[in-house]
């Protein structure tokens, strides 16, 4: 039984140390001045995607009649993923936020920000200007 038992606990030990590493991507975010994170495509490109992706999301929500703008900050990663997504002066619901979190979530084709010429993860402001709906 002992044999059988120490294995397992190996086997759940790593398991457990690999989940861990994988949340913690990011023990420091840099404002880097050497280069910022950027989308790869251009700005060209990052509005259409926000056209196309994310003001559908913003015009199915109910409560999107007093919006006139909306701060998103977005950590991008070393890798150049985002990995994490935070709102300021939204007055959106959070099932919109969460819909934006998972449109912006599995958005790929971002360059990291560079620092010391090293890729390090950083913050990046995506500010949407919407209209009043009266």
């Amino acid at each position: 039984m002992k044999t059988k038992l120490v294995p397992f606990l190996l086997f759940i030990t790593l398991s457990c140390a690999n989940c861990l590493a994988q949340t913690k991507s990011c023990d420091t975010i840099y404002d880097s001045k050497e280069i910022k994170a950027h989308y790869k495509k251009g700005e060209l490109e990052l509005n259409k995607f926000v056209i196309k992706q994310l003001l559908p999301i913003i015009g199915q929500c109910k409560e999107n009649s007093s919006i006139s703008s909306l701060f998103m900050y977005l950590t991008i990663d070393s890798k150049g993923k985002i990995i994490d997504v935070r709102f300021t002066r939204a007055k959106l619901s959070e099932t919109c936020k969460a819909e934006l979190k998972k449109e912006l979530l599995t958005m790929e084709g971002w360059q990291p920000a560079i620092l010391n010429n090293q890729p390090v993860c950083s913050i990046y402001l995506l500010p949407i200007h919407c209209l009043k709906r009266q």
